[in-house]
């Protein structure tokens, strides 16, 4: 028997990731702002994220679905343990939300989730959760497959963890705006071997247009670490003002990553608030920079992050650490004044 928060659960043969434990946390917080009519659990395993929306984040209506009969038969039963009354259904996913309609889907997949994000946008009325593991696909290291399952181009920069979240909302617009509905990011975060994002889907073929302004392309410069982003309505160069050719990133979100006022609601306690705290506090840049790879690139060594935030707002810059990485942060600096301060903080020890 496996607990984890209010539910209880038995695995019996059935795939189950304690290491998604905290993303679970995490979700239940963020389910009960979000306040869902009803939940399509639509790829449920055991079960155990469904469950625990029900006992947790007080979705009354909650359904399950997996294509596999033993899950089926491994989500009944943990039903009956946590004394739940719920339809679990034994279908393809994609043909599944083809059919019905669900104010919020989940999409949790073991690898990628392309195959069935067009149909959970079909059938979504309000919320969309989706979870992806195949970083290597979304974040350049996989080009070939990013390309493949996400119809966008991408190679491993500095700030790849926010291109493969970028490339994931990304996909998740183009295929909304078909049936006339738009969404926006509610939260959205990279942790170890995952993507996760929660967004907020509104019908209307307006805002879905609209939407193409959010959706883009970042041009980085290989040479001397500097990125551009422009929309699918601007014009852009082909070379970075140093000289060198960009390469060109996407299409990709170049939106928000999170609602500032949704964010603000989460409980911040625990480790699941530590997260939702960095999230907050985080400016709205298209990409972040690395402290060390800076360092690296100038040939120094690296100053410590609150030095480089410190200069940077000390001279009327915007900066903050990032959701990503502790040596990270954003800026609205150029890369040639984040280069200066760093060089400036490294003289200065001399």
């Amino acid at each position: 028997m496996i607990r984890e928060g209010k539910a209880r659960i038995i695995v019996d043969g059935v795939f189950y990731n304690p290491r998604m434990k905290f993303c679970r946390d995490a979700d239940m917080i963020i389910f009960r702002e979000m306040g869902s009519r009803d939940y399509l659990d639509a790829l449920s395993a055991t079960g155990i994220r469904g469950i625990r929306a029900h006992l947790e984040a007080g979705i009354r209506d909650v359904e399950f679905n997996d294509a596999s009969e033993k899950a089926v038969d491994v989500i009944r039963r943990n039903l009956r343990i946590n004394g739940i009354s719920a339809s679990v259904h034994n279908r393809d996913a994609a043909s599944l939300m083809r059919e019905r309609s669900y104010h919020h889907i989940d999409i949790d997949p073991f690898g990628s989730p392309s195959e069935f994000i067009d149909s959970a946008c079909f059938s979504s009325k309000k919320f969309l959760s989706i979870t992806a593991t195949d970083t290597s696909a979304l974040c350049g290291s996989s080009t070939k497959a990013g390309l493949r399952k996400y119809s966008a181009y991408a190679e491993k920069t500095e700030y790849y963890h926010e291109v493969g979240l970028r490339m994931l909302v990304g996909k998740i617009a183009r295929e909304v705006t078909k049936y006339d509905k738009s969404v926006e990011v509610l939260i959205s975060w990279a942790r170890e071997h995952y993507y996760r994002v929660h967004l907020k889907v509104e019908s209307s073929s307006k805002k879905a247009g609209m939407l193409y302004e959010k959706i883009g392309y970042i041009l980085h410069c290989w040479n001397c670490s500097n990125r551009e982003c422009f929309n699918m309505f601007e014009m852009h160069g082909e070379r970075c003002r140093c000289g060198k050719p960009y390469r060109m990133l996407g299409p990709l979100w170049i939106g928000e990553l999170h609602d500032q006022e949704f964010v603000e609601k989460l409980d911040k306690t625990g480790e699941t608030g530590k997260l939702f705290s960095r999230i907050q506090e985080e400016i709205n840049t298209v990409s972040f920079f690395d402290v060390h790879s800076i360092s690296e690139m100038l040939r120094i060594s690296p100053p410590k992050l609150d030095e480089v935030l410190e200069s940077l707002k000390e001279v009327g810059f915007k900066a903050s650490r990032t959701r990503f990485a502790g040596t990270t942060f954003k800026t609205d600096a150029s890369i040639e004044e984040v280069k200066r301060i760093i060089m400036s903080i490294s003289q200065q020890r001399l």
